[in-house]
């Protein structure tokens, strides 16, 4: 599957960045695209086609023009933003709804993606670099298509039936495995590009309803559970959702919110399972020895004993970026975690 050539001109990206803007991120599948990073590679495995993109600077034309709009367009903004808007145009198979018009006088929405409390926003100089970086990564065929789903409710079955069979249809499914393969030698195993649909918080619906869907179409699913949510009563978990950020779309008194502990197990036969913290934690909020200690390192052993392994993956809440210098992140490092996804990356670790 070959990127469009032309790069989508200032008011395509404007309309699909406010339409973003306007989206309920927990109803809906959040598509990404994200540059893949070898951290352990020196220099990184070179050229290849990532997901089978036979034209990747087409690609890379197109994220480097979604910044320029947005870089000039709001100060608050980030290369995930562009990253975003490029895979609403390239990935989804239906964008976002248009947002409403402005009433007179209104201000115009943020397209800053949220991010969570305690994350610093890096200077004009540091963003410009990064999101030339990521386009580079793009650039060379480095990078990975990414649909970020949370609470997936028996009410939107038949919606998330469409879009996972859409992504099957188009994409191959991805393993840590494949994505190793790939940092190792540059090379895809498939013509097809590569989908991750990645299920975050728990949730019990990612068992009920995505699992089997994701059993129909063949995707692989990466699961990312804070591990808390799993432990909490069911008469406990509506309070511990909202408490700790969680979007609940159906109300369902009375009904697990969260997965088990055996469904994990068994979600791990054939899919991925990551670490998520213990709490749906923020880097920002994990700093010292006990934080560490619970919110990283016994997640991880919890999820190595259920699981037989460990998790393959790591997460923050907010999808910020690995910082090698934090208590938090230098904790997954040193536990083992091979790759950590941001909300523009997914780095392996030295």
């Amino acid at each position: 599957m070959t990127a469009p050539a032309a790069p989508p001109g200032r008011e395509e990206v404007l309309a699909a960045a406010l339409a973003l803007a306007a989206e309920d991120e927990e109803r809906a599948g959040v598509a990404m695209v994200l540059a893949l990073e070898d951290g352990a590679a020196s220099p990184p495995a070179a050229g290849g086609d990532a997901g089978g993109d036979a034209d990747g600077e087409a690609l890379a034309r197109r994220l480097r023009r979604c910044w320029e709009v947005l870089a000039g367009a709001d100060p608050d903004v980030t290369v995930q933003d562009a990253l975003a808007v490029l895979a609403d145009l390239d990935v989804r198979p239906e964008p976002a709804p248009p947002a409403a018009p402005r009433a007179p006088g209104e201000p115009a929405p943020s397209l800053a993606a949220w991010r969570p409390d305690g994350w610093r926003r890096p200077s004009w100089p540091q963003r410009h670099a990064e999101a030339a970086h990521v386009v580079q990564a793009l650039a060379g065929g480095r990078l990975l298509r990414v649909v970020n789903f949370h609470d997936t409710p028996r009410s939107h079955r038949e919606r998330l039936r469409a879009e996972l069979t859409s992504y099957a249809e188009r994409f191959e499914p991805v393993s840590a495995a494949d994505v190793h393969a790939f940092l190792d030698t540059g090379r895809w195993r498939s013509t097809r590009p590569g989908v991750v649909p990645a299920f975050y918080d728990g949730f019990a619906s990612a068992v009920d309803v995505a699992a089997p869907l994701l059993a129909e179409t063949g995707l692989v699913g990466w699961f990312y559970p804070p591990t808390a949510f799993l432990d909490a009563p069911a008469s406990a978990q509506r309070e511990f959702a909202v408490r700790h950020s969680y979007g609940v779309l159906d109300a369902r008194e009375g009904e697990r919110l969260a997965m088990t502990w055996d469904d994990l197990a068994a979600l791990a036969g054939r899919h991925e399972v990551c670490g998520h913290t213990a709490t749906h934690a923020a880097s920002a909020a994990v700093r010292t020895a006990g934080e560490v200690e619970r919110e990283v390192l016994e997640p991880l052993e919890r999820l190595r004993q259920v699981c037989g392994r460990t998790p393959a993956a790591w997460a923050w809440l907010g999808g910020t970026p690995h910082d090698p210098h934090a208590a938090g992140d230098a904790a997954v490092a040193a536990a083992g975690v091979r790759l950590v996804t941001s909300n523009a990356l997914l780095q392996r670790l030295a």
